[in-house]
């Protein structure tokens, strides 16, 4: 079972997205679906301070990143809840982006999924979630 997801043309060339849905660890209720760039160079996935406040997301830490310019700045982290398809991956830490206004998946998300990319078709199938390896 899996679910495909056209490469967004919002961007050139066109990006790998899915849609997720954020909700609070709480079980609380969800966004409605939001895109989300698939960022494999990113260690953590950020989220627009202001969808993190509009569900009411805790705030767990602070930590400093680094941008791929080099550039440090310190950031706070969140715990919310995604959905993806019918999916949820409970307890995820996220990074409140003061200045974004999209969601970006990094590999916090991205390596506890089932992702098959097809670039000439310019899609994404997200396949069913592997269990976690202990």
């Amino acid at each position: 079972m899996s679910t495909r997801y056209p490469h967004s043309p919002e961007y050139h060339p066109p990006i790998l997205a899915l849609f997720v849905g954020l909700r609070p660890p709480d079980g609380g209720q969800s966004q409605s679906l939001l895109l989300a760039i698939v960022d494999t160079g990113a260690d953590m996935t950020l989220v627009p301070l202001s969808m993190l406040e509009q569900i009411g997301a805790p705030e767990l830490d602070e930590v400093r990143l680094r941008s791929h310019w080099g550039e440090t700045m310190t950031a706070t982290t969140y715990l919310i809840d995604m959905e993806l398809d019918a999916d949820i991956l409970p307890g995820v830490e996220v990074v409140g982006d003061l200045h974004g206004k999209t969601v970006l998946l990094g590999r916090n998300v991205i390596n506890k999924l089932l992702l098959l990319v097809d670039g000439p078709r310019l899609s994404t199938d997200l396949l069913v979630r592997r269990p976690s390896v202990t």
